[in-house]
């Protein structure tokens, strides 16, 4: 109920720590990698746009995307397109927003 995400890595049969992402307020709720795992993307239902991106290989929460204008609600479910050019997101108002992520320009 913390919101703590925990990233292991390692080899098989072997779990290593690599991040602890402390983002969120309120509990992880859904929690998905984009096609060749460089990102994860992290929601929450229970608090109104509780939405983060995490780029695995730095371990670093994207600052500059989603901002407090980004009008996301109560996220309920979040996805990428499969080649990663595109972030959707499901909210309490039944809509599904879509966002072009421009570093996977070459992905739909």
């Amino acid at each position: 109920e913390s919101g703590v995400v925990n990233v292991y890595g390692g080899r098989r049969g072997e779990r290593r720590l690599e991040k602890s992402v402390m983002n969120l307020t309120t509990s992880a709720d859904c929690i998905k990698f984009n096609h060749n795992g460089e990102i994860l993307a992290l929601t929450s239902r229970r608090s109104r746009d509780a939405l983060r991106l995490l780029h695995v290989g730095s371990g670093t929460v994207f600052k500059n995307w989603p901002t407090s204008k980004t009008p996301l609600g109560y996220v309920w479910d979040v996805d990428f397109s499969p080649g990663g050019g595109y972030l959707a997101v499901g909210n309490d108002k039944g809509k599904c927003l879509l966002y072009r992520l421009d570093h996977y320009a070459e992905g739909w």
